[in-house]
């Protein structure tokens, strides 16, 4: 069982590094989508067939405690065959997409799991990297301002996008504080819109797309 290289007509998502976040949100889509099972390999580890071994006595006179080894790959299952082949399918769909100089990073990687993890900690660092990270999205939120001149849009795509990267980094506000937050760092022109809204008693329950909507329409 080989990975496909389209799924439902989409083509594997081509890896770049200029946006690795946005990539990386389409390849997991990807990866849903060829197979769920994918996911669980993504967050623990590829499938080991493992066989029960009973307690043993070595020539020494020491004690084996009974539990579980790897199959040797003669004793491996039709079953057995067919989840390793997953691992394999995931494998390819991530070799397919890595453009060559990321290619040559993960050639030593023996699973689809590692080759997951290699390019993560390549892109986005060690666990210090993206705490630092974590640290200077989380600044530059707290200090969000609309510029002279920007127009609703600009400050909506710019603040939805700091949004979007703190939560791949696993930061994420209340709906009612975003929302807020979005309101008064506008520009000054739609302040008697803003306000409008503001005082809408579903103002904590309603999207951001749908507060941007309406002050478009305004």
């Amino acid at each position: 069982m080989s990975a496909p290289k389209t799924t439902a007509g989409i083509k594997v998502p081509p890896f770049t590094r200029d946006d690795f976040g946005l990539w990386k949100m389409k390849m997991l889509l990807f990866i849903k989508a060829s197979n769920p099972l994918y996911i669980g390999i993504l967050e623990n580890r590829p499938f080991v067939p493992m066989k029960p071994v009973s307690e043993s006595t070595t020539l020494d006179g020491s004690r084996i405690p009974q539990g579980t080894q790897p199959k040797d790959i003669t004793e491996y299952t039709d079953s057995d065959k067919e989840l390793i082949r997953l691992d394999t399918g995931l494998m390819l769909i991530l070799a397919d997409s890595a453009d060559k100089e990321m290619s040559y990073q993960l050639m030593n990687c023996t699973s689809g799991k590692h080759m997951w993890d290699t390019i993560n900690l390549i892109m986005e660092g060690t666990e210090d990297v993206q705490e630092n990270r974590l640290d200077i999205l989380t600044s530059q939120y707290e200090a969000f301002r609309s510029l002279p001149g920007e127009s609703i849009t600009q400050v909506f795509e710019k603040y939805t996008k700091l949004l979007n990267e703190l939560a791949m980094k696993g930061k994420t506000y209340p709906l009612r504080e975003s929302n807020r937050k979005f309101m008064m760092t506008l520009p000054h022109h739609v302040e008697h819109k803003s306000s409008s809204i503001r005082e809408r008693i579903d103002f904590t329950k309603m999207s951001l797309e749908m507060i941007y909507g309406k002050l478009k329409t305004y």
